[in-house]
């Protein structure tokens, strides 16, 4: 009996490749949106700080308004940032999936493939020890006509 041979391994490995390959991408665009997210916390408790600091009425107060004003400038640039990796992020999200897909309906292929030759080397097996049977019954018979 020789061994199970997929026709389609080379392809099965590459598409599998291809999806590693994809979720690495979104591992690192979803990293991306975790640290822009971070960053984007940080300024905003900042424009708060600024903010109170602003409204007392001290020397630092002008020094706080204009940092509040920076720090929301800083913000609004943060929060596109954040839309712009978000958006990076489905998309390699969307990429994934459809590899991921790929892959399984190959492996659902292989797992078929695979099963139906078990099925055949099992039948196969089945028709040799029912031969070998047949041959000890006759070989039996013969010599009990002897």
């Amino acid at each position: 009996m020789g061994r199970f041979r997929f026709r389609l391994a080379g392809l099965l490995r590459l598409r599998e490749q291809m999806e590693q390959a994809a979720r690495r991408e979104l591992a690192g665009a979803m990293g991306k949106v975790t640290v822009v997210e971070q960053r984007l916390v940080s300024a905003t408790e900042g424009l708060a700080d600024c903010e109170r600091a602003g409204c007392v009425a001290d020397a630092a107060a002008p020094l706080a308004r204009a940092l509040a004003k920076g720090l929301a400038r800083h913000r609004l640039r943060l929060q596109n940032e954040l839309r712009a990796a978000q958006a990076q992020a489905d998309r390699a999200r969307g990429d994934w999936i459809e590899r991921r897909k790929d892959q399984r309906a190959l492996d659902m292929l292989h797992d078929k493939q695979r099963e139906a030759w078990l099925q055949e080397q099992q039948r196969q097996e089945q028709q040799e020890l029912e031969e070998l049977s047949r041959g000890r019954m006759q070989a039996a018979r013969a010599e009990e006509a002897r």
